[in-house]
Formats: C-alpha cells, structure tokens, sequence
C-alpha cells in the first residue's frame, strides 16, 4: 500500500486546483494534517439554500440527515450558518467557538448533532466574497471515540495559510465565475412561492425573511440588526406579515411555516 506524504497530499491539491476533484483532493491534504473520522465542505452563498460540495466518512454515516434534516431547514440555527450570516473572520475552529453558550444543551443540539454521533469537531472558515464562506468540517465520531487532541489541532493550524491559499485559489479559478449552486435563489423567496401555492397567501420577500428570523428566535432588535433596518420598521414587516398570514402569535407562525420549510428547499433545488 503506497503512504503518501503530507507534501504529496499538498502537491496533488495545488494540481487540483479549478477541477471538479479539488475539495476531495483537499480534504484528503487535511487529513495528513489532523486525523478525522468524517468530513463536508459546505458552501454558503447570502441567505441561501447550502451547497454540499463534498462529503466522506469513514465509520458511521453521520451525513445521513444531510437532505432530510439540515438542508430542509435545520441550517437555519447551525452555528456555522449563523457565523457565516454574521461575515464571521477567517480562521480555523470548534464548534464551541462560534456556537452560543448553552448550544450543547439546546434541542437543536440534541435532535441533530445528538442523532448524527458527531463528537468533536473543527472547521476551516474562510469568506470569499462579499456574501459566501467555504466552509470544511472535519469530525470525530463514535468509529474512534475520540475528540481532537491539542497536538493535532496545533499541527492542523501550521497548515492555516497554506489551506486558506488553495481555497480562495480555486475559489477565483472555478467556483466564483461558475456557482452552479442549487438553490440560487433565496430560501425566503422559496418559502413565499409555498405559501402562496399551499394556502393562497401572498408575502414580501422581507415579509418572508422576517419570519424566518422570528422562527430562528430573533427578537425585534435583532432582527433589525440582521436586516439593516430599524426595530419600529421591523415592527411594521411583523405586523404586516401576521395580517397577510392571517394570524396573531409566534405559535402560529411556526404552525403555518415550519412543515413548509422542506417543501421550499425541494422548490429552491430545481429551480
């Protein structure tokens, strides 16, 4: 069995660059660099949809719930996404570092990463544009049962500049000019085609993006903040959208829009 060396694994990825083999190459350089047990690139372009450019795993399937869950809607409160939403800084990091305090103990946490069986993990953050973050996620789960160690962490960070080089390489080269990602539009334009189809109710797209934030757990301020408007105008996108919607409370909000969120991803990938 051929071993290959960290600087094989690097050479191959510098060839690799603007093919559509580069984030397989890639990932396989950052496993030289730090073991993991599994793996995903994720794209995140604006509010959009995600773009799952690359997964591998080595004992359980903890990507199982990929299409099912997270791309239906669970994103939505992923740390990383939020992160990404927030023009987060480049770096290398753990879950722990841009997740909130309590996440571990949340639902969110223990209805996906609990189900999942990802114990640990690390994640190359890079922005590459003004609106879209490459993102690669390498973890540990049960097929080890081990958590990453200071030294392979340390080790993984030598490699910084030369993994975030490679990325907005082939970013400029391949990506960039030719997205082709599924899910160009927005998941709030999605959502209002959905509404509109299964209940006749027609929103703004601000109207829409609102009440994704309200089902995220935003307050008023904060989704001032996120929008880049006033509290009282928010305010008024709110009131507005419980009239159209025909409806007066959180609880009912969530009702109408949740089981809609998988039907407004499946829209959003083939259109």
């Amino acid at each position: 069995m051929i071993r290959f060396s960290v600087l094989d694994r690097l050479a191959a990825t510098i060839e690799a660059v603007g093919s559509d083999q580069f984030y397989p190459v890639m990932c396989e350089y950052l496993r030289e660099c730090m073991e993991f047990d599994n793996v995903i690139v994720v794209i995140f372009v604006g509010s959009n949809v995600p773009y799952i450019a690359h997964t591998r795993h080595d004992g359980p399937d903890v990507f199982r719930l990929v299409d099912e869950q997270y791309l239906s809607g669970a994103y939505l409160l992923d740390p990383v996404y939020h992160f990404h939403l927030k023009h987060g800084d480049a770096g290398l990091y753990r879950l722990a570092d841009v997740a909130p305090d309590q996440f571990r103990s949340s639902r969110y946490y223990k209805w996906y990463y609990g189900r999942i069986g990802i114990s640990d993990e690390i994640t190359v953050f890079l922005p590459v544009s003004r609106n879209s973050t490459v993102t690669i996620s390498m973890g540990k789960d049960t097929s080890s049962g081990t958590t990453f160690s200071q030294k392979s962490e340390d080790n993984l960070r030598k490699h910084k500049s030369v993994i975030m080089a490679l990325l907005r390489t082939h970013w400029h080269t391949l990506d960039a000019p030719h997205l082709g990602i599924p899910g160009a539009s927005s998941l709030a334009d999605s959502l209002r085609q959905e509404l509109k189809s299964a209940h006749g109710v027609s929103i703004s797209t601000r109207q829409a993006e609102v009440a994704l934030l309200i089902l995220q757990g935003h307050s008023s301020p904060s989704m001032g903040l996120q929008l880049g408007v006033s509290t009282q105008t928010v305010k008024v996108f709110r009131k507005q959208l419980y009239r159209r919607c025909g409806i007066s409370s959180q609880a009912e909000l969530f009702s109408l829009l949740m089981p809609m969120l998988g039907k407004a991803n499946i829209h959003n990938e083939k259109s």
